[in-house]
């Protein structure tokens, strides 16, 4: 299940999502892949936040996209809400930071999700522009998704990178758009996933599907030909899959 898993946004679970701290848990714990999103803030800076704002991570209502990094890093992102004082050290993180730690794990693979506010706000091109900057030492360990083709197109033009998918919905549009993308990953919500025995939809892709937390799932839907799963509790996931193996033997 080591191969199989992605730590969506870390752990957020036991720590801030998209965290260096909680990255570098799932990392030591045995992940090989995990998950991060990105926003530009206003002088340009592609930082690690799933939200257009900050208020859940800071408790401040500051907007990436109007706030310069300098602003942004001053606030604690602890994200108080949920765990109190514990992280009140925490910053929002540059997405150089998180390649800095990449190096570190050379075997790890991050899936970038360009988000979709930073986009609206300053187009696909600048956005994927300092975003692949920012990478360039570990792109070989990067994938880029987003929900908008638009930056996936771009990536393909100035990149080698994968490219994914994430589906908006399940319908013959999304699939006929699929298919005229041909990405190497297409990303979709369990939720979104038809019932069986429908099949999926064949293609050079892998599926990716977000967000399972239980074991038994984790397994049935790679049976059905899930190949990669993001979880918010991979090291529970992990554990769970060492003590299965134990079990069999």
């Amino acid at each position: 299940m080591q191969s199989i898993l992605i730590g969506h946004r870390g752990e957020p679970t036991s720590y801030p999502e998209n965290s260096l701290s909680g990255f570098e848990a799932v990392l030591q714990a045995g992940a090989v892949y995990i998950e991060t999103d990105v926003q530009i803030t206003a002088d340009g800076v592609p930082v690690l936040c799933h939200d257009p704002d900050v208020s859940r991570l800071t408790g401040h209502e500051d907007v990436v996209m109007q706030t310069d990094y300098a602003t942004l890093r001053r606030l604690p992102a602890g994200y108080p809400a949920r765990f109190g004082t514990r992280f009140a050290d925490a910053r929002i993180s540059r997405l150089g930071e998180l390649a800095s730690l990449l190096k570190r794990w050379p075997r790890a693979r991050a899936l970038v999700e360009v988000k979709q506010d930073s986009i609206g706000t300053f187009g696909a091109a600048r956005v994927m522009d300092v975003i692949l900057a920012e990478l360039r030492e570990v792109l070989a360990q990067c994938i880029i998704i987003s929900f908008e083709q638009d930056p996936l197109i771009h990536t393909r033009t100035a990149s080698s990178l994968p490219i994914g998918w994430v589906l908006p919905k399940w319908s013959e549009p999304t699939r006929a758009a699929a298919e005229r993308l041909r990405p190497e990953f297409l990303i979709c919500s369990r939720k979104r996933l038809p019932p069986e025995p429908e099949p999926l939809w064949p293609g050079p892709w892998k599926w990716v599907v977000y967000t399972v937390d239980r074991g038994e799932e984790a397994l049935a839907l790679h049976k059905r030909g899930i190949d990669l799963l993001e979880t918010d509790v991979i090291r529970e996931l992990l554990r769970y899959a060492r003590l299965a193996g134990a079990g069999r033997d």
